[in-house]
């Protein structure tokens, strides 16, 4: 049973469907036709920042209840056809056993597992990415149409309008041109009303009442002068496109009114750029070619209408995002461009995120805060400045993950580029290896390869390979697919490559890559590698003596080398989906440690130092050893924050563990797993902080009313229970009687 928040949303950032009314109408519609109840592809046509996802996740969060199976994925730029099917299956798996992991692959051809998956199931499949007709076609045959109605939605660029027009000759007879939906900028009053939405924090309805910095009321029905000439002039700046009026809206909320405003709005109105664009008109040497004035003053006209078109979609949003970005404080600044180190159209955990920042040195220390909160707090700060995208909150209403929008990182991208302050690159061939401080690779199409260079002068590295993409470099890259071809329609055959994994009966002989080069710079502080086919680490890690943050997310590394124990300025250890399960003991001497995360990591009897620093402990492992009262590894650890055991049992460590909690007075998750769940947990005036709670284990629970369990744990809004038998049926009922969200 899980019991988890239900209260709204409260961050600001979360999108709204604003301006958009019919369109999501319309897209409704043909969501729900009834009279329709093939297969139909709808695609989504529009510029970059035009509101396309925006509008398609909201109408998919109205309506996913609808489909027995909802699935969103946007395919990376160079993965394969092969890799976008396994990530709807995995998908729609989840979806389907309850986020239960993907069974393991049994050799049966993708295109059957995903065809057999979804036969007799209704589903809404959203798809980013679809650059040609050929992978549509093969998405095609991956997907059962079974009469009842199942849709997929395509999010599509204007150039992939090819794509649009091949979905739309893929339904049935008569829905061609309607299944195609292109979205436009906004006019002036919907451009004003999205506006108001942002900069206001209100949903920008005609009939509620705003205010302005200063406190003074502002209604549409009752506007002055200077309210409408504000909305004129963010019109004329962004032309009614989403993307600026959303991030202007951003800057401006961190304006005082009139003054900055004004400033601000002066500075991006139009024809500023052109002042000094005056020569060198490419259209003056066209003109000759034309044989009389007629001609020419006809010409000028389409060039002229031609090059402003291109200029608005060129700069508008570029110039906004400058000023946005020239804005931020020099502390946040560096923060926001960091995302650069990322891809487009990616999740990106706020922990994770906050984390690296505090490693970099990017957060300054404040009395009274942690550097995790001022993380935090810096993250709140962009999402409320319209810089980064709230995609998901935790129970508590925290900010859990965040994207960032394609066109925003393409300017971060091109900001850090000039500003020397990361490179970012798809393959390992760089430039100038010496110079390089931080290094981002991010690779989708199964072409990475272990770096030969040296990097003197690197900081940072951080890795990310696409699962099963990742290739050992020692063959061809004919030798390194293996090609299958399945039916993607009456007369088509559609090809997909995958990677051929170097691995023999019984898993010898695995070709694996190796940070082996990094043991050449000296200076790194911060190490995040995913997804690459690691089966150690160096045992020369040890001599990075300056390394805060070391993150390995590969499922084939086994153990750690002892030399871990020298890192004396570790912050954080992320060993969450790696399948190491010992440390060496000295590891826990590392007075700087704050926040350790592993799937199974096994815990000493006992520890001697205190971890004062130490707020995150997770995927760790009791032990069979047993647990003296008082001198258990987590009585050493007070300060903990987040705290996630398994393995236990009452003989070993019950006592220990309940006296340990009772020291805890920061705790705010805890999930616990093993047999001797204590009892103190719901009784006990201890964990007054505590928010989030799962438990799976044998407990004894107390006949305990919900209002003695409320006031013991004020800030208890979340409870995940893997077993509810044992609990007492009157606080069972209480429970949900608080209009918690109960599943089973």
């Amino acid at each position: 049973m899980d019991v988890f928040h239900h209260s709204p949303c409260t961050v600001d950032g979360l999108k709204k469907v604003v301006g958009r009314e019919q369109d999501a109408k319309t897209v409704r519609e043909l969501l729900l036709h009834e009279e329709h109840r093939e297969q139909m592809f709808i695609s989504m046509l529009g510029e970059s920042g035009i509101g396309k996802r925006t509008l398609t996740m909201q109408i998919c969060k109205d309506l996913m209840r609808n489909f027995e199976v909802f699935v969103w994925y946007n395919m990376p730029p160079d993965s394969s056809m092969e890799d976008l099917l396994e990530e709807v299956y995995k998908r729609a798996y989840k979806r389907i056993h309850k986020h239960n992991e993907t069974p393991q692959d049994n050799g049966i051809d993708i295109v059957d597992k995903l065809y057999g998956l979804l036969t007799d199931k209704s589903y809404l499949v959203v798809l980013g990415g679809i650059s040609s007709k050929t992978i549509l076609n093969c998405v095609r045959a991956s997907l059962p149409d079974n009469k009842i109605g199942s849709r997929v939605v395509l999010i599509l660029e204007p150039e992939c309008e090819e794509v649009a027009w091949h979905a739309a000759t893929l339904n049935q007879e008569g829905y061609e041109s309607k299944s195609i939906h292109r979205l436009s900028h906004l006019d002036e009053d919907t451009s004003g009303e999205l506006f108001r939405s942002r900069v206001f924090a209100e949903q920008g309805k005609h009939n509620k009442d705003t205010k302005d910095n200063k406190g003074s009321k502002y209604t549409k029905d009752n506007k002055n002068t200077k309210e409408k000439t504000y909305e004129e002039d963010v019109f004329d700046v962004t032309q009614g496109h989403p993307l600026g009026i959303v991030v202007l809206a951003g800057l401006l909320r961190y304006k005082e009114k009139p003054v900055e405003w004004d400033a601000v709005l002066q500075e991006l109105r139009p024809g500023m750029e052109e002042a000094e664009d005056g020569q060198d008109n490419p259209i003056t040497g066209l003109l000759l070619l034309k044989e009389n004035p007629g001609e020419w003053k006809t010409f000028q006209q389409q060039m002229t209408t031609a090059r402003e078109t291109k200029l608005s979609n060129r700069m508008v949003i570029e110039r906004i995002l400058s000023a946005s970005f020239d804005d931020l404080p020099q502390d946040l600044k560096s923060c926001f461009l960091y995302l650069a180190a990322y891809p487009m159209n990616v999740s990106l955990s706020a922990g994770h995120i906050v984390r690296m920042w505090t490693a970099e040195g990017f957060i300054k220390p404040r009395k009274g805060r942690t550097l995790e909160e001022l993380g935090h707090s810096y993250l709140k700060e962009l999402v409320s400045r319209c810089l980064v995208e709230l995609e998901s909150q935790n129970a508590h209403g925290g900010i859990k993950t965040v994207t960032v929008h394609s066109r925003l990182v393409r300017f971060l991208q091109s900001e850090a580029r000039e500003a020397s302050f990361i490179e970012v690159s798809d393959r390992n061939d760089i430039l100038a290896p010496a110079s390089v401080r931080r290094l981002s690779i991010q690779d989708d199409s199964g072409t990475y390869t272990t770096f030969s260079n040296k990097f003197p002068k690197l900081r940072s590295f951080i890795c990310r390979v696409a699962a099963g993409n990742s290739q050992s470099s020692d063959k061809s890259d004919q030798s390194k697919k293996e090609r299958r071809e399945f039916p993607c329609g009456p007369r088509l055959a559609c090809v997909v490559s995958s990677p051929v994994t170097e691995e023999v009966a019984g898993g010898s002989n695995l070709k694996s890559h190796d940070l082996k080069f990094l043991c050449w710079s000296k200076f790194l502080r911060l190490i995040s590698v995913q997804g690459l086919k690691l089966q150690e680490l160096p045992d020369e890690i040890g001599d990075m003596i300056h390394l805060r943050y070391l993150r390995v997310e590969c499922p084939g590394l086994k153990k750690l080398p002892r030399s871990i124990r020298r890192l004396l300025n570790l912050q954080t250890l992320d060993i969450s989906k790696t399948a190491v399960v010992e440390i060496h003991p000295h590891f826990w001497k590392i007075k700087t440690l704050r926040h350790v995360l592993a799937e199974k990591l096994t815990l000493p009897t006992s520890l001697v130092n205190e971890l004062a620093e130490l707020q995150t402990l997770h995927g760790v492992v009791a032990g069979e050893g047993k647990w003296d009262q008082g001198r258990s590894p987590l009585d050493k650890m007070a300060k903990l924050q987040s705290l996630e055991l398994h393995g236990f049992n009452a003989a070993n460590h019950g006592s220990a563990l309940e006296g340990a909690l009772t020291n805890m007075h920061l705790l705010g998750h805890l999930k616990l797993e093993g047999d001797g769940i204590p009892s103190c947990l719901f009784t006990g005036p201890i964990l007054r902080c505590l928010q989030t709670m799962e438990l799976d284990g044998a407990a004894k629970w107390p006949v305990v009313r919900w209002d003695i369990v409320r006031k013991v744990r004020p800030n208890l809004v979340g409870l995940k229970l893997k077993n509810n038998s044992q609990v007492p049926k009157e606080l069972l009922d209480e429970m949900e009687a608080q209009k918690l969200m109960l599943l089973s």
